[in-house]
C-alpha cells in the first residue's frame, strides 16, 4: 500500500529573501497537471477527502498547516511550514489539513486535471472503498 511521504526541495536563501524549485521529473514525482492554493482561517479543518486516481503534493508556501493522512487501517502526521517541503499524499489516503498560523497558505501539486468522480468525500464510503480495494 502507498503510503505518503515527505520531499524535500530546492531551496535558495538571500538577504533579500528565499525560492523554492518545484519541478515535474525531478522532486515532483509526476508531470503537474494542476496547481491550487488554499487558505482557511486559524484552526479551520480542510479536505477531508480522498483521491481513487490523483496524487498530490502539498506544500505550505505560508504559515503551518498539520496534515493527517488515514489508509482506512492507520493515522500520521505531517507539520508543513517550510516551503522547501512537500507532502506526496498517493491515492487512495483520506487527508485533512488543520491551518494553525493565520495567513496560512497551501499549494497543491496534482497529476491530474479536476475530476469530480475521482474524489470520495464521505469518510464511512472511504473507507468502504479500501475494503474492496
Amino acid at each position: 500500500m502507498l503510503k505518503p511521504s515527505l520531499i524535500r526541495f530546492p531551496s535558495f536563501s538571500e538577504d533579500n529573501g528565499s525560492l523554492s524549485v518545484f519541478e515535474s521529473g525531478k522532486e515532483v514525482p509526476f508531470l503537474i497537471q494542476r496547481v491550487f492554493t488554499v487558505t482557511a482561517n486559524v484552526n479551520d479543518i480542510r479536505g477531508e477527502h480522498s483521491h481513487r486516481k490523483c496524487s498530490q503534493l502539498l506544500i505550505c508556501v505560508n504559515g503551518k498547516i498539520k496534515v493527517t493522512c488515514d489508509n482506512g487501517s492507520s493515522k500520521s502526521e505531517f507539520d508543513l511550514e517550510k516551503m522547501s517541503d512537500g507532502l506526496l499524499i498517493p491515492p487512495g489516503i483520506w487527508a485533512t489539513q488543520a491551518y494553525v498560523n493565520e495567513n496560512s497558505v497551501l499549494m497543491v501539486l496534482c497529476d491530474r486535471g479536476y475530476e469530480a468522480e475521482d474524489y470520495i468525500r464521505e469518510y464511512s464510503d472511504f473507507l468502504e472503498w479500501v475494503r474492496n480495494k
